[in-house]
């Protein structure tokens, strides 16, 4: 049930105010000492957690919203992919379809210019949307999104829910990285690169170069349960490359 501090973010705030709502809140939260940090962080990482990035109000209008659309689209995915070295993917997942059709918060965040803006001063270079955004919730035990890397360069994750570090479903990544296709070897990078670990809580997100960076989600223990929104950009170099998504189209029920 819609609980009355959701119900009353939602009323004072409507879609078409989520890029100023973002922006005053970037403004205030994310200063130029701050800033310059996360930026060498990310320049030295390939990902770097936002604390805090997603102000309470438009937070909780949409975690409203990715519940409602789970409750009402979500599917059960158990999968193993010989593409990425036998992981397994075990979640529930919301394709970008059923958003894009349903919902209005989570592409009005995915589209505010100011997200754009905000995350090419962090990358150092132009970003663009590219219509990909999902909904995906680890809420069994021994859930997980498996090591993997992604076709595009860069993912932005904002986490709605997360369970304490304890009942896993926290992120880890291995930066610089290469993903073949043909003979990925994911024990491979384990083995010769350092694994980055990330306790998250709602509200945060974290941008992460994909391409370059193997990663997954730790599997959930007991019941903890973790429910995020994955959303893709891209770079210049991204819109000119062929691209294949045989994991994404399993998952999510392709994009564009």
């Amino acid at each position: 049930m819609t609980t009355n501090f959701t119900l009353a973010s939602r009323l004072r705030l409507s879609a078409s105010d989520v890029n100023d709502a973002l922006a005053a809140h970037i403004n205030s939260s994310f200063g130029t000492a701050r800033l310059s940090g996360i930026r060498a962080s990310f320049a030295a990482e390939h990902i770097v957690p936002l604390r805090g990035f997603c102000p309470p109000a438009l937070l909780a209008a949409i975690k409203d919203e990715a519940g409602d659309l789970m409750a009402r689209f979500g599917t059960r995915r158990e999968v193993v992919f010989e593409i990425t070295d036998n992981t397994p993917r075990k979640m529930v997942t919301v394709g970008q379809p059923a958003i894009k059709a349903e919902g209005q918060f989570i592409d009005a965040f995915y589209f505010a210019p100011v997200l754009l803006e905000f995350l090419a001063d962090v990358t150092g270079e132009r970003l663009y949307t590219w219509e990909h955004y999902v909904i995906s919730r680890l809420g069994r035990d021994g859930d997980t999104h498996g090591w993997h890397w992604d076709d595009y360069t860069y993912g932005l994750i904002l986490v709605l829910e997360a369970p304490h570090y304890t009942q896993g479903g926290f992120v880890q990544a291995v930066p610089n990285t290469s993903w073949d296709k043909q003979h990925p070897d994911v024990y491979g990078a384990l083995i010769s690169s350092q694994v980055r670990s990330y306790a998250l809580e709602p509200g945060d997100a974290y941008i992460i170069k994909t391409d370059t960076t193997m990663h997954r989600v730790h599997p959930i223990r007991g019941d903890g349960q973790r429910t995020i929104v994955n959303m893709t950009l891209v770079n210049a170099a991204d819109l000119s490359r062929p691209m294949t998504h045989e994991t994404n189209d399993a998952l999510f029920g392709g994009s564009r």
